[in-house]
């Protein structure tokens, strides 16, 4: 039995069809969500584990790549979260696997 303590992210919550990097972009951005989102549940300490769920949004909905860059890199960049740290914590749940595999990829050259 595991005593990690995890959160779960449902993208869908925040909406049906996340796009973009910035508030100009419309109010579903990639900042909006990792600012009002992401960055507390890997900036708290007594969260172990962090699964975010891709495949909450409207059906047939692609992300872009700028948002899932913005969301998930931008937690080192903008809210100046270690890197490792979100590399260990984030667990992305999806059935399409190039999303995880794109996610890895932008935080391997952080």
């Amino acid at each position: 039995m595991s005593n990690a303590r995890e959160k779960d992210i449902i993208v869908g919550d925040f909406s049906k069809t996340p796009y973009g990097r910035y508030e100009k972009d419309g109010k579903s951005n990639a900042s909006a969500f990792r600012d009002t989102v992401l960055a507390n549940a890997f900036k708290n300490p007594e969260i172990d584990r962090v699964n975010v769920y891709l495949d909450t949004v409207e059906e047939g909905y692609e992300y872009g790549s700028s948002f899932l860059e913005e969301a998930f890199v931008g937690l080192v960049r903008k809210c100046n979260i270690d890197a490792n740290t979100v590399k260990r914590k984030l667990n992305i749940i999806t059935e399409h696997y190039d999303y995880v595999l794109e996610i890895n990829d932008y935080l391997s050259k952080v």
